[in-house]
């Protein structure tokens, strides 16, 4: 009983941690005679200080190293294998360390077969590079060994020679067929050796197949064959057919371990069609009925992989797939849902969010998975618009289950990314926000929800209601969070001049709050809309950000242009300047932000100046595939610039000499020179450029194909060759070249002014179903801010859009439209355009763009 120890009781580490100590017991290597124990507990201390990454200086190694030399006369076997493996850990520390190998060179010669397979590995370690060569005769003889054990060793020498000396193990092709056809467990390593040296021989793979076809290869073995061929098929697929016809034959093993290799193998090919990888899909369904974990977990991946180049073959997959969304194992539901994402229709959509809505179950995952889950809303989203009311009601319900900061925040963003692309989405979306607030223990969700509410109240249907929500956070909450609240009222009076009466009541009720800061935003707030002075209330209230921005450039500029009246060199562009203040005016996100500070990077780029316009960035890829490519567009006044932003998502795997090519015929104009990429680290982003030239105020309009153009390279292989893979098609229309511009209340005597330079017309639209439709195409024409914003639908008999926007011309032009859409005598829709501001060629241009 005394000798089982308590669970509580701790274990003694016999080990000590001091090296001086650890050094000073290495005496006994010089004890005659030798004592055997006193010697092993020495190297196992010393190898504990190694392994825990206690230091060694030169001097300390290299005496230690050759003061255990005198070991080599011991014939202890347990000793001896402990001395070769200090030797190997000392030989990097020690230059002169290559003087130990006459002695081991004894051992491999004359000793035992463990003896041999010791030393062999350990001469190589103690061994300098130059000296390999006389190696050549030892490694060939230890080859035709009888042991496979001695076999090994002399494979796992070579391997680490051929890292050096890569035309050595060419020498000993004989030796290595030989060991191929013996069919002992020293054929993987040998296959491993025949990987490195023969892998760009097809011949010799050839052979190799032929080999494995009559059964001679072991599993492992096959295994690396499979990867050989899989890689002659990455490069001529279609030269490599007899390769794939093996490849598939290994499917039908008995092992799992190879018929996954070659499952791998299949799936991973980027060149070959639906048909070719069926048969491994076919068979990956067999395998979801494994009760085996581990092969149920690489069945679920390579699906999920294959899914990502073949959704149709996986398509029929779905409902199996679907069945494992709720999977106790996080891992399996992750890789499932990311393959449905690839693979699913409309019609799932419904059953597959049904079943994430089984609380009971999907209540036990973690915030990790769930995060996962709402990620996929937002996918989701983008490939089945039509679908929002279904994703919106399972993140209404997310929203008021219990999870982390990071969950709520995943959710809200989500419904806002939602609401913004279905914009009869807003107003249930909106009343969810104001609602979960109320009871949010998150400060910075609550004001991020408050600022969102401030933007976006205005234009939904009742906004009255959304008064009180936020009332109540600016007099029951935390500091901070108050002195949002109070922000967000006065924009919201700022902008609904109906409403301004009863909010103003209530912010005069917190110039009494106890903190500094609500008190002064109250009362400075209440101050200004009392006053009724429209622009006073516009530029500080609504516009306050921007209008700071413009006054600091503003004073940039008067400030370089002193300097340059004062005869000084004057690095500063009047006109670019001009852009950025007129830039900062519109409302940017921080990913145009991003992609204009990577802009100013490039020096042909940064010679351009500041781009006039910036559009928001276009997905080019799916977001999970192994590239993420999307494309901004910046507008000049004489050139376009197309930024495409690529992630590498790949582990392990570098992109080299990366290039976007596209197809800008139909753009009709002049591509002036390509920014390539060269190199693209596994998980890094980089950006390539296109820059192209127009002649204003034509702007170019049409689609634009994309070729991706890229090598990988592996860690410690050589770069592939350049492959090409089609990237989605994208947009260049008029839009992208119009800023909009908020006139606010300033629209109709701006429109008076430019009542000299006007362009104006009536037009029948014939293809045009009715007037809601009408409207909507003009808006999304244009792209200019619409007073009043866009109706969700006409239905009245005629409707007017006032539009207001800033041209990507050398005068950034700012050009007033009223689009008049009504119903004619004949049932059919017309249009009276009118146009202001500009000069006459470039509103000639836009109306003849939009009827064109």
């Amino acid at each position: 009983m005394n000798d089982h120890r308590s669970e509580e009781e701790e274990v003694v580490n016999p080990f000590t941690t001091d090296k001086s100590a650890a050094l000073q017991q290495c005496r006994v290597f010089n004890s005659v005679p030798l004592n055997v124990d006193a010697c092993t507990r020495a190297i196992t201390q010393i190898l504990y200080l190694l392994a825990t990454g206690t230091r060694f200086s030169e001097t300390d190694a290299t005496d230690l190293f050759f003061m255990s030399t005198k070991l080599l006369q011991s014939a202890h076997p347990k000793l001896r294998r402990l001395h070769y493996i200090l030797m190997k850990e000392l030989s990097p520390l020690v230059s002169e360390s290559f003087i130990a190998s006459n002695s081991l060179m004894n051992d491999v010669k004359g000793g035992t077969d463990s003896a041999k397979s010791s030393a062999i590995r350990t001469l190589y370690c103690v061994m300098d590079s130059t000296m390999y060569n006389a190696l050549d005769r030892t490694i060939v003889e230890l080859m035709n060994s009888q042991n496979p054990g001695v076999v090994t060793a002399a494979l796992v020498t070579a391997i680490h020679m051929a890292h050096t000396n890569a035309e050595l193990p060419k020498k000993w092709w004989p030796q290595l067929m030989n060991i191929m056809n013996d069919g002992n467990k020293a054929q993987y390593l040998n296959m491993a050796l025949l990987h490195m040296t023969r892998k760009n021989d097809r011949f010799s793979v050839n052979k190799l197949v032929d080999q494995a076809q009559r059964g001679q290869l072991r599993p492992l073995a096959l295994c690396l064959l499979i990867r050989m061929c899989a890689e002659h098929l990455q490069e001529d697929f279609e030269g490599s057919i007899p390769l794939y016809t093996f490849v598939c034959s290994m499917m039908k093993q008995v092992d799992d371990m190879v018929v996954f290799e070659a499952l791998k193998a299949i799936c991973s090919l980027r060149t070959i069609t639906d048909k070719e990888v069926m048969p491994a899909v076919l068979v990956l369904r067999s395998y979801l009925t494994q009760q085996h974990s581990v092969a149920f977990f690489v069945t679920v991946s390579l699906l999920s992989e294959c899914a990502t180049m073949h959704p149709a073959v996986v398509a029929p997959l779905n409902t199996e797939l679907e069945s494992l969304v709720l999977s106790s194992d996080r891992n399996i539901a992750t890789l499932a849902i990311t393959a449905l994402l690839k693979t699913g229709t409309e019609d799932t959509i419904d059953r597959l969010v049904g079943q994430l809505t089984l609380t009971g179950q999907f209540g036990e995952f973690g915030d990790e998975f769930k995060i996962v889950i709402v990620d996929a809303m937002r996918v989701l989203n983008a490939k089945f618009p039509s679908k929002f009311e279904v994703l919106l009601a399972f993140l209404f319900k997310m929203l008021n289950t219990d999870g982390s900061c990071q969950l709520k925040q995943a959710v809200v963003d989500t419904m806002m990314d939602i609401a913004s692309a279905n914009p009869s989405s807003k107003d249930t979306v909106l009343t969810h926000l104001a609602e979960f607030i109320d009871d949010c223990e998150f400060a910075d969700i609550t004001k991020q929800v408050l600022i969102h509410l401030a933007e976006e109240v205005p234009c939904c249907s009742a906004p009255k209601k959304y008064i009180r929500y936020v009332y109540n956070h600016a007099t029951l909450d935390k500091e901070d969070v108050r002195a949002v609240a109070i922000s967000t009222l006065a924009k919201l009076a700022a902008r609904l001049p109906a409403q301004r009466r009863s909010i103003l009541v209530l912010l005069k009720r917190s110039c009494m709050d106890t903190a500094d800061e609500v008190r002064d935003r109250a009362c400075l707030y209440s101050t200004l809309l009392a006053s009724g002075d429209e622009v006073l209330i516009r530029s500080l209230i609504i516009d306050v950000a921007k209008q700071v921005v413009a006054q600091r450039l503003a004073k940039y500029a008067a400030k370089q242009q002193r300097k340059g009246s004062a005869g000084r060199q004057e690095a500063f562009d009047a006109a670019a300047l001009q852009a950025v203040a007129t830039a900062a005016t519109a409302e940017v996100s921080q990913g145009v932000l991003q992609g204009r500070e990577e802009l100013r990077k490039v020096k042909q780029l940064r010679d351009l100046g500041e781009p006039l316009r910036s559009c928001e960035a276009e997905p080019l890829t799916d977001a999970d595939s192994e590239y993420v490519v999307t494309v901004m567009k910046h507008a000049y006044a004489e050139h376009l610039v197309l930024q495409f932003k690529i992630k590498n998502t790949m582990d392990r795997v570098a992109f080299r000499h990366v290039t976007v090519l596209t197809d800008t015929e139909e753009l009709e104009v002049e591509p002036l020179y390509a920014v390539p990429v060269e190199t693209i680290s596994p998980g890094a982003t980089a950006y390539g450029y296109v820059v192209l030239r127009y002649e204003p105020p034509c702007f170019p309009s049409g689609s634009v194909p994309g070729t991706f153009r890229f090598a990988m390279q592996e860690e410690g292989d050589d770069v592939t060759p350049e492959e090409e893979y089609p990237l989605e098609s994208f947009d260049v229309d008029v839009k992208d070249f119009v800023t909009p511009q908020d006139l606010g209340g300033g629209f109709a005597s701006a429109w008076e002014k430019e009542e000299a330079n006007e362009t104006a017309g009536t037009y029948a639209l014939s293809s045009m179903r009715n007037l809601t439709v009408a409207v909507q195409a003009l808006a999304d024409f244009f792209g200019m801010h619409i007073q009043g914003g866009v109706p969700e639908k006409v239905s009245t008999t005629s409707h007017t859009l006032s539009m207001s926007g800033t041209v990507a011309t050398e005068a950034r032009s700012l050009v007033l439209v009223q689009a008049k859409v009504f119903v004619t005598q004949d049932s059919a829709v017309g249009l009276h355009l009118a146009l202001r501001g500009g000069d006459a060629e470039l509103r000639e241009y836009l109306s003849g763009a939009l009827l064109g």
